[in-house]
């Protein structure tokens, strides 16, 4: 939207803005009454930003803006998809089949599959292919209402193919009305043109981080710390590099059995730390005290048929909860946040209201936005959603079934 530019939209029936929260700084202990809602409302938009918002009789300061109609629909803040894997070649749906006759996540890898899969397609791919396919994937999730993305790397596992799948996420950010928030998951899995674990580490660790510092590539650094993979003390000099340089951390956690991830990723500060369904009480509670978040990802459970999350374990620490799709090539194929969402509440236990949070106002400062993204409070970003349902208790109870009617990224129509 164009500085200066102003937009009224009107006759909204129910109007979720997160102010409550926003004013309050707050993640936790989320109830109905967080969700600022507002009947019969309007919101008052001006240069891509939340300018007013209210019930009823809307104020001559606001009645010369242009208006849009939202037919006493609902409208929320667009969605926030903190955790997605949007960029890879190949195909693994096989790998579904495989699960079906009874392989586990890991029988499939030893037997080649999974990431190291990825890794050679992904490496086979042209550069133009792997952009159609993210650009193609970035319109899916704006259909079902998400308006920034977290967008991860991983499947290169070399600096050269790491930095030219930054790249087209770099090309990607540029041609979608979305907002992107980009993470290099430079330690995924080991390929097998590295001779062992320790070598690869050194040559991510030593090649890749200051290449993506020096040309400000990506907004985070994400490492696969799981049994199997990568351990806290493989991750180190990888990590402690990243700190080095300023770049920020994220990481995969403790999704299959408890490695300590947790707790490390309250040590180096991490902004989130992901999957946590095996995370220990001890590191959920020292995650929650450095300020990081715990971000939930129910659909790979669903989709491999994995333990969920359970919610309870970090709403009794105070530590914040995200929900995410983790939507990538093989352990999740699912696109569709709200039936994520849905999930979160069915499996995990998350309220109505938490769930929605949690792709919202909880998911933005997963990535340390929420002081623009997740709310429609004055000052926020007008990325905002209207939604062909009319309650909150609708949405959730509709596992994604419904599409937008529209959505809006800063103020302008995207969909």
């Amino acid at each position: 939207m164009a500085k200066g530019s102003k937009l009224l939209v009107h006759n909204i029936g129910n109007l979720i803005t997160l102010e409550k929260l926003v004013s309050e700084r707050r993640h936790i202990k989320i109830t109905a009454e967080d969700l600022s809602l507002k009947k019969n409302a309007w919101l008052a938009i001006e240069s891509g930003k939340v300018l007013a918002s209210g019930e009823g009789a809307i104020p001559e300061a606001y009645t010369s803006f242009p208006s849009f109609d939202a037919k006493q629909k609902m409208v929320t803040p667009g969605l926030v998809d903190s955790h997605t894997h949007p960029i890879f070649g190949g195909d693994r749906t096989h790998e579904f089949a495989a699960r079906l006759d009874g392989k586990t996540y890991q029988d499939i890898a030893k037997a080649g599959g999974g990431i190291k899969y990825s890794i050679r397609t992904t490496r086979e791919a042209s550069t133009a292919d792997l952009l159609d396919r993210c650009l193609g994937l970035l319109k899916t999730f704006l259909r079902h209402g998400v308006t920034t993305v977290e967008a991860k790397t991983g499947y290169g596992q070399n600096a050269q193919e790491e930095i030219r799948c930054l790249e087209v996420l770099q090309t990607a950010d540029q041609q979608v009305p979305q907002t992107l928030s980009i993470t290099c998951l430079g330690l995924h899995d080991i390929p097998t043109d590295f001779p062992d674990k320790a070598t690869f580490v050194k040559h991510m660790t030593e090649e890749l981080l200051p290449e993506v510092k020096k040309r400000n590539l990506a907004h985070w650094v994400d490492a696969f710390v799981e049994n199997g993979y990568f351990s806290v003390e493989d991750v180190k000099p990888y990590f402690e590099k990243a700190k080095e340089l300023g770049l920020p951390i994220r990481l995969h956690a403790d999704e299959f059995a408890p490695s300590g991830a947790a707790e490390a990723a309250a040590l180096w500060g991490a902004a989130s730390a992901d999957h946590m369904q095996k995370a220990s009480d001890e590191g959920i509670e020292a995650l929650a005290k450095a300020g990081g978040v715990a971000v939930m990802l129910p659909a790979t459970s669903f989709y491999t048929k994995i333990p969920y999350a359970d919610a309870s374990r970090f709403r009794s620490k105070d530590c914040p909860v995200a929900v995410a799709s983790d939507f990538n090539p093989g352990s999740c194929y699912l696109s569709n946040l709200p039936f994520v969402a849905s999930l979160s509440a069915l499996y995990c236990g998350l309220s109505p209201y938490e769930a929605f949070v949690a792709v919202t106002f909880n998911a933005a400062k997963a990535l340390k936005l929420e002081g623009s993204k997740g709310a429609l409070s004055p000052g926020h970003d007008a990325d905002f959603v209207i939604h062909g349902l009319n309650t909150l208790e609708q949405w959730i109870a509709d596992f994604g079934q419904t599409d937008p009617l529209h959505v809006f990224c800063a103020g302008e129509p995207a969909l």
